[in-house]
């Protein structure tokens, strides 16, 4: 189990979503005041201004449903779509995260200053997950032929 390259892909591809959650997604100005956009919720001057709980609890199922694949080692085709449904919880993450900034109200002159680390860690773990998949893949073409060859 721990011995396999795509567990490791796995457990970095969790980690990475839990760094997503905890840490800043961006930075910016809204009608002239700083405002930190987190997982939990958008912060002008240290007060919490709206709740985004909505995405802090899509990065947290992300992260816990990759680190909950690793255990499913005995049936590699349910870690495959999990696998692939988890991908798509991370898309959604970005959609929800752009909708977000969106709905902020986009005439107010809203202006980036700095994209956190938190934004690019789901890009990170889409990736590290479509290779979890791909050596997974492999793992089931290899048992299968070996199980034809014992026939």
């Amino acid at each position: 189990m721990l011995q396999r390259i795509q567990t490791v892909f796995l457990i970095l591809a969790s980690v990475c979503m839990l760094v997503a959650t905890v840490t800043p997604l961006a930075s910016f100005f809204y009608n002239g005041n700083p405002v930190v956009f987190e997982a939990m919720g958008m912060y002008q001057n240290g007060n919490l201004e709206s709740s985004t709980w909505a995405l802090f609890a899509i990065g947290a199922i992300s992260s816990l449903l990759a680190l909950a694949t690793v255990f499913l080692y005995k049936t590699r085709m349910l870690q495959i779509r999990i696998s692939v449904f988890n991908i798509f919880l991370m898309i959604g993450f970005y959609l929800y995260f752009g909708f977000l900034v969106f709905r902020i109200n986009p005439e107010a002159g809203l202006q980036f200053q700095k994209i956190g680390v938190g934004i690019i860690m789901p890009v990170i773990a889409i990736i590290l997950t479509y290779l979890a998949i791909r050596r997974i893949g492999a793992d089931e073409v290899l048992v299968r032929s070996l199980n034809r060859l014992r026939k």
